[in-house]
């Protein structure tokens, strides 16, 4: 029985061989090219780049410059004549693939590329064997972002501020741990703008995160209203109310404040703004203010400091009230100490 089995096995395997070396005789080898990116499905709370070592700056998506298949000629030349359909095609092979993380990884690791993509399933649906690849590897960064609440900034297309009614005003988003990030943005083509001076227009606000050019988009859309200087009323705007001081309670303990030209922070100035909320601006307890930073009370020379125009946020919000012109009106000032030091 053993004798038996024994030829059997002989006989298996010279037929393998056999059929290996008929297989081998006939395959051949070719090169495409293509790339590797992060996939659009990773979890957006991760932020992922790739570097090589030729190339240490973080990007999204690296050429595959060779990809080595062996196989059998037909499947080659099948391969072939869909790589090199039009782009538009249905039909277009492209040897692109995505990049996902394992859940829960953050840092930096070397992905072997040739063993990643020997396990990918396009590779598999080829019928092909994938010998080699250039680059070999890649260093791959993930860094776990954090959910900020942030308010919506809206721009034209050169970046030139828009005053806007958002709806909702502020966006729960992912940015970078300790990257400045102030407000999420909105940018508005001219169509747009011509849109949202009629009617709300619908808008996904989003951050830049600095790297890569990667951004992150807010979940959910917010709703934009222009207003047109047509809807908006010219007001003359003056008042006898105090100006309001911001300042620490520190400094105030420390401090006092002399405006020094009072009458020029009271000139008339023109206020564009609807009737309810020109009169709510009016009735702010105050509506002209200054601010006092820690770093004003050193200076005991005369300064100058911008005239902040209190207006009530909500009419902000709803882009219903707004000055004629945005030069920054100034007004000057004199900072000097409660109890000076007594001179020696």
């Amino acid at each position: 029985m053993s004798d038996k089995l024994n030829k059997f096995l002989v006989v298996v395997f010279l037929t393998l061989l056999i059929w290996t070396w008929a297989f081998m005789s006939k395959a051949k080898e070719r090169s495409f090219t293509g790339t590797l990116a992060v996939s659009p499905s990773t979890d957006p709370s991760l932020l992922v780049t790739f570097s090589l070592n030729d190339s240490p700056t973080p990007q999204t998506e690296i050429p595959l410059k060779s990809l080595n298949f062996v196989g059998a000629p037909s499947k080659l030349s099948d391969l072939q004549k869909r790589y090199a359909l039009p782009l538009d095609d249905p039909d277009v092979e492209r040897l692109n693939f995505y990049y996902d993380p394992a859940e829960g990884t953050e840092g930096t690791s070397t992905l072997e590329l040739l063993d990643y993509l020997q396990n990918n399933i396009k590779i598999q649906e080829l019928a092909l064997a994938l010998e080699s690849c250039t680059p070999a590897k890649v260093t791959v960064n993930i860094e776990q972002l954090v959910e900020k609440e942030l308010p919506v900034k809206c721009v034209k297309k050169d970046n030139a501020p828009l005053t806007a009614s958002v709806d909702p005003a502020t966006v729960k988003i992912y940015v970078r741990k300790g990257y400045p990030v102030e407000s999420a943005t909105v940018v508005l083509t001219p169509q747009l703008i011509e849109a949202a001076q009629k009617e709300a227009v619908s808008m996904t606000p989003y951050v830049e995160l600095g790297v890569a050019g990667v951004k992150r988009t807010a979940a959910n859309p917010v709703q934009i209203k222009l207003q047109t200087d047509e809807q908006l009323t010219p007001n003359r705007f003056i008042t006898s109310k105090p100006i309001g001081i911001i300042m620490s309670q520190d400094l105030r303990e420390r401090f006092k404040v002399t405006i020094v030209n009072e009458t020029k922070a009271r000139e008339t100035t023109t206020i564009y703004a609807t009737a309810e909320a020109f009169k709510a601006y009016e009735d702010m307890t105050y509506p002209i203010q200054i601010e006092i930073k820690p770093s004003d009370s050193i200076l005991s020379q005369v300064q100058l400091k911008k005239i902040i125009y209190n207006f009530p946020p909500e009419y902000v919000r709803k882009a219903e009230i707004k000055l004629a012109d945005q030069l920054d009106r100034q007004i000057e000032i004199k900072i000097e100490p409660i109890n000076p030091s007594p001179t020696p």
